[in-house]
Order: structure tokens, then sequence, then C-alpha cells
């Protein structure tokens, strides 16, 4: 829609300031409505209410943005989508502490990256209908809020004095910012490298490579959170950003082929793209791989390190970290992208796409090395 509606020459920086403007809301409202769940008391429990109410408006403003005729109207939208849907995650997400005893954190953690995985896929209407039957149950912590410099005060002090929690957070950012930029500028790749306004082209190989990662990530999201068990979380999400390192730089060097002929010619004929652009879509495996171990794990150590009944506010605080990193990554990428694609090519691609990706690899290095500084608090079986 960003191409259609404000043109090839701008694409970065619309697609940048779009993101800023409309996730902006996600790093502020996330983790108050998540702390303001923790203390609810309503007859349907803590959490449901706000995640019923903020997926009906997430189906209203998906709608609207559906309907926008106008680049502007779709930022309106998307303001209001991230504040619906952000209203919904922070509750969401505490429901998982709540609901879990602490041994079968990994597998449910494994669970909860598999329907993470399969929702980006499939939609969030299911998964609002499905939370009614999820058992809500567990008493608010404490009193609610008294002011609103309480509020902002509890929600915002304690998280940043949980050392563990801060670092893990860094990292999270970093690499979810990897994983992030990957996905926006996945349709940008294509169309600018290969395929120059042939959008269904465009469309099919975009949709082959975030396809091939997500379906890896989906099978590998289970066991890696099994593994995380007995191995320990830091060197499976250490491995995972390492993985978007590799994918990310495959693409910074995807003018050249990597791959034999017998591989990428089969599928450059299925796809009906080529070669190149087929060998481009197979670093969806690699990509899917970290995704899905990073999805499940992650998870998991998050709830090792927050403290116990306080799930809303940390999860919902955790958000800063992933809507943060959506924001980074569009806002920092899009111009250097639109900048570096009216200059020279390098390494025989448009100027802006290696600047970028190689940037992408230094997040995901750095993403990898910063969680080495969360500790371990659990016994590792």
């Amino acid at each position: 829609m960003i191409i259609q509606l404000v043109g090839r020459e701008n694409e970065g920086t619309a697609a940048s300031f779009l993101k800023s403007f409309g996730t902006v809301v996600a790093i502020v409202w996330q983790p108050i409505v998540g702390g303001i769940s923790d203390r609810a008391q309503t007859r349907w429990g803590r959490r449901r209410p706000f995640i019923v109410a903020g997926t009906l408006g997430d189906l209203l403003f998906l709608a609207g943005i559906a309907l926008a005729g106008s680049y502007w109207w779709v930022v309106v939208f998307y303001f209001l989508l991230q504040f619906a849907s952000n209203t919904a995650q922070a509750p969401y997400q505490g429901l998982l502490p709540d609901v879990v005893p602490e041994t079968q954190r990994g597998e449910a953690s494994g669970y909860y990256g598999v329907a993470n995985l399969v929702g980006i896929a499939a939609g969030t209407v299911g998964a609002g209908l499905l939370v009614l039957l999820v058992p809500d149950r567990v008493r608010p912590v404490e009193s609610q809020f008294q002011n609103v410099r309480e509020l902002l005060r509890k929600t915002f002090g304690g998280p940043l004095r949980n050392r563990s929690f801060v670092w893990l957070m860094v990292s999270r950012l970093l690499i979810f910012m990897g994983f992030g930029g990957l996905q926006n500028y996945a349709f940008f790749y294509f169309d600018n490298v290969f395929f120059h306004h042939d959008r269904r082209a465009t469309a099919i190989a975009a949709s082959t490579l975030l396809g091939i990662a997500i379906g890896v990530a989906a099978l590998v999201s289970w066991p890696a959170s099994r593994l995380s068990d007995r191995t320990g979380r830091r060197p499976l999400i250490f491995a995972a950003g390492l993985c978007g390192a590799v994918g990310s730089l495959v693409l910074v060097f995807s003018h050249y082929q990597w791959l034999p002929d017998g591989v990428v010619g089969p599928l450059a004929a299925f796809l009906k793209v080529p070669e190149l652009a087929a060998q481009a879509t197979l670093t969806g495996l690699v990509i899917g791989v970290g995704l899905g171990v990073f999805f499940s794990v992650d998870w998991a150590f998050i709830q090792d390190v927050i403290p116990a009944r306080e799930g809303g506010l940390y999860m919902g605080f955790s958000n800063i970290a992933t809507a943060g990193a959506g924001i980074m990554a569009v806002a920092f990428g899009g111009p250097l992208l639109d900048l570096f694609n009216r200059g020279q090519p390098i390494l025989g691609l448009p100027g802006g796409f290696p600047v970028v990706f190689g940037i992408f690899v230094v997040w995901f290095v750095v993403g990898s090395l910063s969680i080495l500084k969360v500790p371990e608090r659990r016994v590792v079986s």
C-alpha cells in the first residue's frame, strides 16, 4: 500500500514515519495497561476484559486500513490499531505466567512460539475467540493504582531496577530489530533488486522467503523450547541471533550465486523467477531457525527473570523492546535505504540494501552477545 500511495522514491521514509508514529503508543501504553490488568477486579477476571476489547478494536481498525484511500488515513488507522492491539497484548501475555507452573515454562513457551508464528500467518480472529476459554482466576497482585504518579512510578520504575530484565530487553530489542527489519524490507528488496514494479512476481518471492522462514520457525519452536530446559536459555538465544546474522549477511552478498545450479535452478523454474531471486528466498531457512528458536526460548527466559504475579506489567514492559524494535528498524533503516538507493550500486545491488542488511548483521551479533549478561535463574535439568 505504501508503494501505491507514495511511490517508490519515498517508500523507505514513508514506512519509517508510519511505524514510528503509530508504534509509539505501543511502547507507552502496553506496560501501563499490563500493570492495570495485574490489579483489575472484574466478574470476568483480570485479563479477559482487556483482551476482548482490544481484539474487537483490532478488527475495526484493520478494516479502516483496508479501506483507507490515502497514506494519511493509513497512518491514522495504524495508530488506532496499535492502541487497540496493545490493550489486548499485555494482559494476554500476562496469562502465561498466571496459569503455567514453573516446571512447564519451557514446554509452554514452545507452544506459545508456535502459536505466535501460526498467528502471523493466519490472523488474530481465532485467538480473540479462544481466549474466552482460558482460565482467569488469579487474584490481583495488590490494590489498583491510586493516582497517575503511582501508576507511572510502578509501571516504569520497577522493571528498570531489575538488571537481568534490562539486559534481556536490550538483547530482545536488537534481535527483534534484525528480524523486524528483514520482514519490513523483504518486499522492497525483491521489488528493487529483481522485479522492478512487477507486483505479482515481487509478492511471490517475498511471500516465499517469509513463508519458508515462518514454516521452519514453527517446526523448530517447540523442540527448541524443550531443549532449553536441558541446556539453558542463553545458549539457544545466542545461537538464534547468530542465525539471523548469517541470513542477513547472505542477503548482503545476494548478487553472487553461492548455491549450485542443481539447487536453485529447479526452485527458480517452479517460482518463475531468476535464479538469484530463488537463492535469496532460501535464506528463509536459516532465518526461520533463528526466528523459531528466539520466539520460543526468549519467552521462557522472560518468565524465569520476572517477579511472580506481575506478569502483566513485565510482559507489557517487554513490549518496549518488541514495539521499539519495529520503530527503530524502520526509522533508522528507511531513510538510509532511500539515501543509498539514490547512489551507486554496492556489491552489485541497489546501494541501500547492502547497507541496511549489513546493519541488521550488527544488531543480531550485539543482541546475541547481550544475552550473555543475563544469568540463568533456574536449575538446568
